[in-house]
């Protein structure tokens, strides 16, 4: 049976995808005043700890760990799940 979005879905849609498109264009127009390239990659060595938090978090976590680590865990138990709580600890003390 085939989804049908409804009216409120698409409008959710749209506005999100504006928004990011929107906040996309502001840090662009925000940045024109960028004078080299550790400005562009290292925000000027002016982000929060949590957005830098957020976005080391976010970028780490995707299909393979909703799928592939389900899988891992099922079939060999608790070292997946240890393995990935040393990596996370090891990354805040080597930070």
């Amino acid at each position: 049976r085939a989804v049908q979005f409804a009216p409120i879905d698409v409008i959710v849609l749209l506005v999100v995808l504006g928004s990011v498109f929107l906040l996309g264009i502001w840090v662009s127009w925000r940045s024109r005043n960028a004078t080299d390239s550790a400005d562009f990659f290292l925000g000027g060595r002016d982000m929060a700890w949590w957005a830098v938090g957020g976005s080391l978090f976010a970028s780490n976590i995707g299909t393979e760990h909703f799928i592939g680590m389900a899988g891992s865990g099922a079939s060999s138990g608790m070292p997946v799940s240890l393995y990935e709580w040393t990596a996370g600890w090891l990354i805040v003390l080597l930070g």
